[in-house]
């Protein structure tokens, strides 16, 4: 029994000393773990004079958000011309990079087609003929009691089929340049707008078809041109439809164009966390050319505020954001925020802040490194 109490009294004296071991050696970790945001300079301090704090707030003067994009097509006044038949090329009356008008013909077609429309026209119209006469005389009779109301409806009815099939067949033609009256197998493709040949697919001889996924030829009046762009998510509240835009190129780089944001894409692409921007911009001496690199620069943002940090506040690595936020008696802590792209050596702060803290301005990266020293 003795013994057993003395290995007792053995085992519960060693667990106390292995407790207060353990108990002194994850103390300081604690400690650590308590500090690892967080940094206190005394008074005195040799690095005070490195640091400048300020109170954040908000200001009207947000930064200009810039964007790149690229130049397009104005797609309201672009035609990709396609042929409504089959057929074959018989004459290209244009050459790429010449102005057209509404109404000109650019090339020729040779397509039996031709023929068989003109046919159908023919046709159309004499059944519109038959069934306009059958009309007024199943009015008349109708008129007399002497039809019954339901082949007066079918009267009525086989005229508007008539009427509509011949508008179908005389539309056709007219979109051919083709005369109902008079037989051929030619045919003209003209232009629906006036604007500038930018591109340019057939060639004399070559076989056309009304299914082609190839445009022939495509118009596009480059007095207006569009500006493309990506906004990310954090930026779409500082833009908005009718804003004024400048547009600079790497051909002008002195040079800057006005434009005004058309269009804010209504879907978050959820891969890249964007939308489309669409910006209209004059380009009446035509030196925007489709497919140039652009930057958008987009500084009518209204009355909106923001807050503001000079770069050197931000503390960036490769998984957060970081500002130093002061405290009582000379304590700094580390905060994790959101921010905006960097705009002339500021950004703008979109979330982990609020308006009366006060951030470290300057000497952030010396409270930083103290911070990882310890």
């Amino acid at each position: 029994m003795q013994l057993e109490m003395k290995v007792a009294f053995c085992i519960l004296v060693i667990g106390s000393l292995g407790v207060s071991a353990c108990s002194t050696k994850t103390s300081p970790a604690m400690a650590a773990e308590r500090s690892h945001d967080s940094i206190q300079l005394e008074p005195g301090n040799a690095r005070l004079q490195f640091i400048k704090v300020e109170t954040v707030k908000e200001t009207d003067a947000a930064p200009v958000v810039r964007l790149t994009g690229k130049v397009t097509f104005d797609e309201d006044h672009t035609q990709r011309v396609a042929s409504p038949i089959d057929g074959r090329a018989s004459r290209i009356l244009i050459e790429l990079g010449d102005n057209v008008r509404a109404g000109q013909a650019l090339m020729e077609l040779t397509s039996p087609h031709v023929s068989e429309l003109q046919a159908d026209s023919q046709k159309a119209l004499q059944d519109l003929d038959l069934a306009t006469k059958a009309l007024d005389r199943s009015t008349k009779l109708k008129q007399e009691g002497a039809v019954s109301e339901k082949e007066a409806a079918q009267a009525e009815a086989d005229f508007r089929k008539a009427k509509s099939d011949a508008a179908r067949t005389n539309a056709q033609l007219r979109s051919l340049s083709v005369s109902a009256s008079d037989p051929t197998t030619s045919a003209a493709i003209r232009a629906q707008i006036a604007g500038t040949i930018v591109e340019r697919n057939i060639l004399v001889g070559q076989e056309v078809r009304a299914d082609s996924a190839q445009p022939l030829l495509t118009i596009s009046n480059l007095g207006v041109v569009w500006v493309l762009a990506d906004v990310y998510e954090q930026d779409l509240g500082m833009v908005r439809k009718g804003d004024s835009v400048k547009i600079h190129v790497p051909a002008y780089p002195d040079e800057s164009f006005d434009g005004k944001v058309d269009h804010v894409g209504d879907v978050l692409d959820p891969v890249s966390r964007t939308v489309k921007l669409r910006c209209t911009v004059p380009n009446t001496q035509f030196r925007l050319k489709p497919e140039m690199f652009a930057k958008i620069e987009l500084s009518d943002i209204g009355d909106k505020k923001a807050i503001i940090l000079p770069s050197s506040a931000i503390l960036t690595d490769s998984e957060h954001t970081r500002v130093f936020v002061a405290g009582s008696d000379h304590i700094y802590r580390q905060r994790v925020v959101t921010v905006g792209p960097e705009v002339d050596d500021h950004v703008r702060v979109l979330g982990g802040l609020k308006v009366g803290e006060q951030v470290v301005t300057e000497g952030a990266i010396f409270l930083k490194r103290e911070l990882e020293s310890n």
